[in-house]
């Protein structure tokens, strides 16, 4: 019988014999032999190394079987183990004791090698079914636990600024301010800025659950990245002016003509700017800059002054609702779903993505894409 997973199984008998027989019958079929001669020496074998099945004699000078197996269930590395008894007693209260102490099967002496093979293989497969459940319920759990925190982000997020937009209606409707031009301007400034938030909370949730469904694709075209960076980086100007920071770009002043999905492109030079934005003090200063690398790669590099992320927290910046989330320096608040959204495109674009940061100095994302983007779809 072909295997493709070489499971691993630890005899124990005090009977070499009986060791040897068991053995040829298992490696004949392929799987990989321990062998121990008491059960003393079988737990400490497991305290190194983990089978995935046990054949465990009974009748041993020592520690019995029924012994090891009491001490291998309470055992919370080892208690996963099948455990399959082995003895020439065959009367019904050894075997109710068998199973009584831990035992999954039990395989009479003499041993017959169809029975034997029989009965291991189906320990196994139940074993691995078993783990692939468990595997499965902590991965449920883990959405689970990952669905509670995005419900706790959103309803936060979405509660603070639709209760500043109510409280501006409510104003406007009720009170002298509606009476007064500037005021109703700046009022109005305020509300489209909270619904700008808003929209981008909802657009990123819609984004990683597009992407993570895999029904998430690319909208190709052809367009002038440089226009586009410009434009994109005009519109990030007031939110830059507004916080004392200088925002700058350093690119062509020539047509570049990538194949790429615009708006995409756009939302994610959006996040990667709005992030410098969000961690750099006042007079501090953002950039971003746009380079060829060669015929087929561009680059861009958004670059900050700000507070710089400490060294342990850089292997988790792309981790959704990472706990490495913070604040931003005039106390900004995000979802945390903004560069996990932006490694997704670049992955999705065919592109790579590097950060380098210094705590108190400053933070570079560099992009590399290619100028044409084959069509494909999330996965």
């Amino acid at each position: 019988m072909e295997k493709t997973h070489k499971d691993l199984i630890l005899i124990v008998d005090d009977v070499e014999q009986n060791v040897a027989i068991a053995s040829q019958i298992l490696r004949t079929s392929g799987y990989g032999i321990m062998a121990a001669f008491s059960g003393e020496t079988a737990l400490r074998m497991l305290e190194k190394r983990v089978p995935d099945l046990i054949l465990l004699d009974i009748m041993m000078p020592g520690m019995d079987g029924f012994e090891v197996c009491m001490k291998l269930k309470q055992n919370e590395k080892l208690k996963s183990i099948p455990v399959i008894f082995l003895s020439a007693l065959s009367d019904t209260e050894v075997k109710v004791k068998a199973f009584d102490s831990g035992g999954v099967d039990y395989i009479s002496k003499p041993f017959h090698e169809a029975e034997v093979l029989a009965r291991v293989a189906v320990h196994l497969k139940i074993a691995h079914l078993e783990k692939i459940k468990t595997d499965h319920i902590q991965q449920l759990t883990e959405l689970n636990s990952e669905k509670d925190r995005l419900m706790q982000i959103v309803s936060h997020d979405l509660r603070s600024p639709v209760g500043g937009i109510k409280g501006l209606a409510q104003i406007l409707f009720e009170g002298e301010e509606a009476q007064m031009p500037e005021m109703v301007r700046e009022f109005a400034g305020i509300i489209v800025q909270t619904t700008d938030t808003l929209l981008n909370l909802v657009n990123d949730l819609l984004d990683i659950a597009k992407l993570e469904s895999g029904k998430f694709r690319l909208n190709l075209t052809e367009f002038d990245i440089v226009k586009t960076i410009k434009n994109t980086v005009r519109l990030q100007e007031k939110v830059a002016e507004k916080k004392g920071l200088s925002l700058v770009v350093d690119t062509y002043d020539i047509t570049l003509k990538v194949t790429a999905d615009e708006p995409k492109t756009i939302q994610m030079l959006n996040n990667l700017i709005s992030n410098a934005i969000k961690f750099t003090p006042k007079d501090g200063t953002v950039k971003l800059s746009l380079l060829l690398k060669n015929d087929t790669t561009f680059v861009v590099k958004v670059s900050d002054t700000g507070v710089g992320i400490p060294t342990n927290h850089l292997p988790n910046i792309f981790e959704k609702f990472g706990k490495h989330q913070r604040n931003g320096t005039s106390g900004e608040k995000g979802t945390g779903l903004g560069m996990p959204i932006v490694k997704r495109f670049v992955e999705l674009f065919g592109g790579t993505i590097d950060v380098l940061s210094t705590v108190g100095v400053g933070t570079t994302f560099t992009i590399e894409i290619p100028l044409v983007i084959k069509a494909k779809q999330s996965s």
